[in-house]
């Protein structure tokens, strides 16, 4: 995917006198704005190639060839101006001969910093079925570009013209650059301009008369967007950053930023005994490892601890081969009986992870492509109470837990076994907070909140809904998931990884 970000713009509300470096390179905590700006698009999924836009004069005097490359990688394209062009459009035009055709473009401001957004955004326009995409937030001001929609396709899209309160937050998604080449021409063509200066927001509307579908997401937290379109909003970004480093230190000293991994693997496994396999289910080999020691990895955060249920009479014969090699803080809670649930099975562990500390709890039978950090550290920033990993289940198949969101993002219901949206659960669950986990789930069974006679851990959500939890998703694309729950499931899982003829060393032969 190529990403573009023309920096070649006017800044006429930063002076010379007050900053004496170009936009781009005024520093916002010790680092050039543009570093921000970098970083934050480079959690945009795939593998990405930047075009920078920028004014020859300032490249030259001030080494941004040089820059860009060391904040972006080598796969970097700079495109220098001699002057100024009519316009953001005109500028990105400009890079015409490095906008791949048929690969996905992505354009986007470099004045800005988006938390907690740009991980799964691709990934949900393509859901979509969009042709383009835009994320947007609540506004009413004209400095913004606004889109005005039906359900989650853009009819229109203006510049500087509130026609909406759904303002574009300086991202543009477009599946193939070839679609934003044409329709930029025929913007131009058409003389769609505001004070004869060409903007990217109107090439919506030629992608919509072109009868291609343009989706429009909104934020999960307005309070995530950060522009730097004036210099107080860059001192308001560093004031908040410096509250975060303290609420961080805090953490710290108090051994808050200590994750408790648990993951329950005391279940009876019957389908791999009755296929055969030699091991009990978390121990079959995967690849030359134990099952349960790759999901450890797979979810393997900052100051993890993790506390593992399993079986006892497993324990002895396979305890030694848990960690696959990795060096963990690692705690085996030794399970006697089958317990009336994973909920069940989790609290019998509580004297692990009963403090302040979040607790992350992960199936013991699937593997995910993603990065679980993110997911924590992505439920820090938005100021979450809990957080669930969830896919998009256009068949909303009952052998999911689902969750239900509000306007802002905001889970409203779980619901096990039970499709009341199209986000399914993936079976990894995030509560900031182990002692609020042990009350909320203490209240389900209270409550007798049982499914198919069994409690289960996402219901717990529930109970921490109804006492005015924030809890919030991380969507993931549902090809990132692998499920080795059953022999059809593992033997899937190797034929894809290695290849036809893989086979566990534990499979029946």
């Amino acid at each position: 995917m190529n990403i573009l970000v023309p920096v070649a713009g006017a800044t006429p509300y930063f002076s010379s006198e007050e900053f004496p470096f170009p936009k781009p390179l005024i520093e916002i905590a010790n680092r050039p704005m543009i570093a921000w700006a970098v970083e934050n698009l480079q959690a945009l999924e795939g593998e990405n190639k930047f075009i920078f836009v920028t004014m020859q004069d300032e490249a030259v005097k001030y080494s941004y060839e040089h820059v860009l490359r060391l904040l972006a990688g080598d796969n970097v394209e700079v495109v220098k101006l001699s002057a100024r062009t009519a316009g953001a459009l005109c500028s990105c035009l400009m890079a015409i001969e490095h906008i791949s055709p048929d690969e996905p473009l992505v354009i986007a401001n470099y004045d800005q910093v988006i938390d907690g957004e740009f991980h799964d955004l691709i990934s949900r326009f393509k859901e979509l079925g969009a042709d383009a995409g835009v994320l947007t937030f609540d506004a009413t001001h004209p400095r913004w570009s606004y889109v005005k929609t039906s359900g989650a396709e853009v009819v229109e899209a203006a510049e500087k013209r509130v026609i909406s309160r759904q303002a574009i937050a300086g991202m543009y998604w477009f599946a193939r650059g070839a679609d934003f080449i044409a329709a930029a021409l025929e913007t131009i063509r058409v003389n769609d301009s505001v004070d004869e200066q060409f903007f990217v927001a109107p090439v919506l509307n030629q992608l919509v008369l072109a009868g291609k579908r343009v989706a429009a997401i909104p934020m999960r937290d307005n309070s995530k967007m950060h522009s730097f379109f004036l210099p107080a909003r860059i001192q308001v970004f560093e004031q908040e950053l410096q509250v975060e480093g303290v609420a961080a230190k805090a953490r710290d000293e108090g051994g808050l930023n200590l994750v408790n991994v648990v993951i329950p693997a005391a279940g009876e496994g019957s389908r791999f005994a009755k296929a055969g396999y030699t091991a009990p289910k978390p121990f079959i080999d995967v690849v030359g490892k134990p099952m349960l020691a790759h999901v450890i990895e797979n979810v393997a955060v900052r100051n993890a601890k993790f506390t593992l249920l399993l079986r006892e009479d497993h324990l002895a014969q396979y305890a030694g081969t848990i960690s696959g090699g990795r060096d963990v803080d690692l705690t085996i809670m030794p399970v006697a009986q089958l317990t009336e649930g994973t909920a069940c099975t989790l609290l019998l562990a509580r004297k692990h992870f009963d403090t302040a500390a979040p607790l992350l709890v992960a199936n013991s039978d699937q593997l995910v492509e993603f990065d679980c950090q993110d997911f924590v550290d992505d439920a820090r920033k938005r100021g979450l109470d809990g957080s669930i990993l969830v896919f998009r289940d256009i068949e909303r198949n009952p052998k999911w837990s689902f969750a239900a969101l509000d306007e802002n993002g905001h889970v409203t219901e779980v619901a096990e076994k039970k499709a009341i949206s199209d986000l399914a659960t993936v079976g990894i669950y995030l509560f900031m907070n182990g002692t609020e986990f042990v009350r909320a789930a203490v209240d389900m069974i209270a409550h007798n909140d049982r499914v198919n006679n069994e409690f289960y851990t996402c219901p717990v959500y529930n109970y921490l809904i109804k006492n005015g939890a924030k809890i919030g998703v991380y969507e993931v694309p549902s090809a990132a998931m692998s499920g080795l729950g059953t022999p059809e499931d593992l033997d899937s899982y190797l034929m894809r990884t290695v290849g036809d003829n893989a086979r566990s060393l534990h499979a029946p032969a």
